[in-house]
């Protein structure tokens, strides 16, 4: 081989790869609009969840338990796991997460983008009928009731198809993780649940869900879709990348607190019975059994919501809500 041939290969090897690079991007372009935010969706949740996953579980912990909470206890609670149930406990549970985030962010942002389209579609044949008639055009973008209608329907579709997988989280959350041991895993949790109540074993806490995924995700989306509407209405451009990196966070997080105490309830439910057992991680708290380890046919929303105001009032239903932000 010359020094001419030496020279070329890498540039042909570099030439190679841009264009099987090119290739992919090609084909992905070339998937359906509501298949790539499929994709999208669920890739950035898997690893958004991935990277909250220890503030996660401790959070969780703090839900379900009785202790109250503050944010300068974390990192001691963070160690208490560390030291009693090891490193990889941090993230105990999020297999079951990775699996349902996918299908969940996914079938979330598909049927909005959906919806979404099937308005603005609507929109520019109104518009069209207004130019005939000298009318003036709609502003573009949806309106707040559409974005609210898309957004609800899209997270009560997504919180159905996964719910029994966001169950399964919660528990092996709150069970120790015992060292130089066989632990319980997402199958057998879902299968104990399965078998202890049938089917509606594995939705159980389901309505509290309902009713914060219908504010939480209605308002989330209008939010969002109205600051990005705003934007683009005051500026007469796209809005950048920054723009809605910003109008998703903050809705999401106006979203989130406002609808926190139903998620503390959730978890509270879907913790029925393993929660105050022997194998409760609550030690890490500071505390042992829970006050709430028994399922009972009688347990409803309600009277969850009873308990934790009557431990800590108000401060109990937002408990550990910092730890969204």
């Amino acid at each position: 081989m010359t020094e001419d041939d030496c020279a070329v290969t890498p540039c042909s090897s570099e030439s190679s790869f841009q264009l099987k690079r090119h290739a992919t991007r090609d084909q992905i372009v070339a998937l359906p609009k509501e298949f790539r935010h499929f994709l999208a969706g669920g890739v950035a949740g898997m690893i958004a969840k991935s990277i909250v996953a220890p503030v996660d579980r401790i959070k969780i912990l703090y839900q379900v338990s009785s202790q109250k909470f503050h944010i300068f206890d974390v990192p001691r609670v963070a160690g208490n796991i560390l030291k009693g149930e090891g490193f990889q406990a941090l993230w105990k549970g999020n297999t079951a997460t990775l699996i349902r985030v996918f299908p969940y962010s996914g079938i979330q942002f598909m049927l909005f983008s959906r919806l979404k389209t099937w308005f603005l579609n609507k929109h520019a044949a109104e518009n069209e009928i207004r130019k005939a008639t000298g009318r003036s055009k709609r502003e573009w973008g949806l309106s707040p009731t559409e974005s609210l209608i898309s957004g609800s329907i899209a997270g009560i579709c997504s919180v159905l198809a996964t719910y029994p997988l966001d169950m399964a989280r919660a528990q092996l959350a709150v069970l120790r993780n015992k060292k130089d041991q066989r632990n319980s895993g997402l199958s057998t949790i879902l299968v104990k649940n399965y078998k202890e109540r049938g089917f509606k074993g594995l939705y159980r806490g389901i309505t509290p869900t309902i009713l914060g995924i219908l504010p939480y995700a209605g308002i989330a989306f209008t939010l969002n879709e109205q600051s990005k509407r705003y934007i683009q209405n005051m500026t007469g451009r796209e809005t950048t990348t920054i723009e809605k990196m910003q109008c998703g966070a903050i809705s999401g997080l106006f979203a989130q607190s406002l609808t926190y105490p139903l998620e503390v309830t959730r978890r509270r439910m879907q913790t029925m019975g393993v929660v105050g057992c022997e194998d409760a991680a609550l030690e890490a708290l500071g505390l042992g059994k829970s006050k709430h380890n028994k399922v009972s046919a009688q347990v409803s929303m309600i009277s969850i919501l009873k308990s934790v105001y009557s431990e800590q009032g108000i401060a109990g239903l937002f408990k550990g809500v910092s730890l969204n932000w």
